[in-house]
């Protein structure tokens, strides 16, 4: 192919893409909207958006009344059913294994029973057994699909704490969990027979926050996951920032005491060391989701001890906040479910720095799917706006 010919495949396709970006984040909308919106012609959207209509990726949801007197302007949107995969996110803590459509929802087997298994992450036997028993936890949710949703069954997506080689779909270091590297996409696609990828877990809630939350509308974020470790990313004009060897923004690793506890990045005094649900849990025992009542039931001496963390959190995210400047900071993560806790965070970030309030640090919209919209939305991202030219 000429390299005109190519140059042109690329323009088609990143103006496909800029179509199912914006029905993603402002969906359902006409095609006059989406003209409006690109800069693109209407001829060219409604060439594209009639392609996606024929391959299934898009469905008509009704019509709205445009500008002129009695016309009627047909609405698209994206089509959930499209395509499904199979959502896996493993934490030091917990697994949990779901099949999703393309809007990170899990679908329903039989009797409205939710698609979705969640256990204790088994950190004792090899990494290769405890994911040969989640392909089989995978197989089993499978056999409840009917034979047309196992035909639109397309992939494996994993996202795993800790460092993640994405492009091998390889569990680098999965602090907490594994010490040694594995190979997730061997393992996943020999027992599954699906394509196979991969993702940092907090890297992949943030695209999720992307695709389906406050990054629709925002584009420079701070993401904060906190439990059972600390996990961070930034995003800055919609791309994940990736550092050296594909490394995310580890705000749980900043070094605040180089003689402290040792952690389970190697490195020694990390803010985890102080504020994990392990360190935590030296001061005061509770489950990960039962924070906020543990520390109202303790006494003055022990919340002063958990004051004292938060508040070197806070300091934390604030130093980050200044060099990166984010429009909003977003909080996920169990030890964040309870509001006073996150009032508590906020207040101190807002005496260190007075931008920052409510409205500029808030709780996730999607705390009800966090345990596995992450993976959802690493695949219906790539599905949507990153995979292979389409063909003429």
């Amino acid at each position: 192919m000429s390299k005109v010919g190519m140059n042109m495949e690329t323009v088609r396709y990143q103006n496909r893409a800029l179509i199912l970006d914006y029905i993603n984040s402002k969906g359902p909308v006409s095609r006059t909207d989406i003209a409006a919106a690109s800069g693109l012609t209407a001829a060219s959207v409604t060439l594209i958006t009639t392609r996606l209509l024929a391959e299934g990726i898009l469905k008509e949801t009704g019509t709205t009344v445009g500008k002129g007197a009695g016309r009627r302007r047909v609405l698209l949107d994206i089509d959930a059913s499209a395509a499904y995969v199979i959502a896996v996110n493993i934490e030091p803590k917990d697994t949990v294994v779901a099949i999703c459509d393309l809007k990170g929802r899990v679908l329903e087997g039989p009797g409205s029973e939710p698609l979705m298994r969640s256990m204790d992450t088994d950190k004792r036997s090899a990494p290769e057994a405890f994911l040969a028993h989640l392909c089989n936890e995978c197989k089993e949710l499978q056999s409840k699909l009917s034979n047309a949703q196992k035909k639109r069954l397309e992939c494996v997506s994993i996202g795993i704490s800790g460092l993640v080689d994405v492009q091998n779909a390889v569990s680098v270091h999965a602090y907490g969990i594994w010490d040694r590297p594995v190979d997730l996409k061997a393992i996943f696609s020999s027992r599954l027979g699906l394509p196979v990828i991969a993702e940092n877990n907090v890297d992949a809630f943030s695209t999720a926050e992307q695709m389906y939350g406050v990054g629709r509308i925002r584009n420079d974020l701070l993401i904060i996951k906190w439990g059972p470790g600390v996990g961070s990313t930034v995003i800055i004009d919609g791309i994940i920032y990736k550092g050296r060897q594909g490394k995310a923004a580890e705000l749980g690793h900043y070094i605040i005491d180089p003689a402290g506890k040792k952690c389970n990045c190697g490195r020694r005094g990390c803010l985890e060391t102080f504020v994990s649900y392990s360190a935590l849990n030296e001061i005061m025992p509770f489950a990960p989701d039962e924070f906020e009542s543990a520390y109202l039931a303790a006494d003055p001496q022990t919340r002063a001890k958990v004051d004292s963390a938060i508040e070197l959190f806070a300091r934390c995210i604030v130093n980050t906040g200044t060099l990166i400047a984010p429009s909003r900071t977003i909080l996920a993560g169990k030890l964040f479910k309870g509001p006073l806790i996150r009032e508590k965070l906020i207040n101190v970030c807002s005496a260190l720095d007075g931008t920052y309030n409510a409205e500029s640090v808030i709780y996730t919209p999607l705390s009800d799917r966090e345990s596995y919209v992450g993976p959802a939305a690493i695949f219906a991202r790539k599905k949507l706006l990153e995979d292979t030219l389409a063909e003429d």
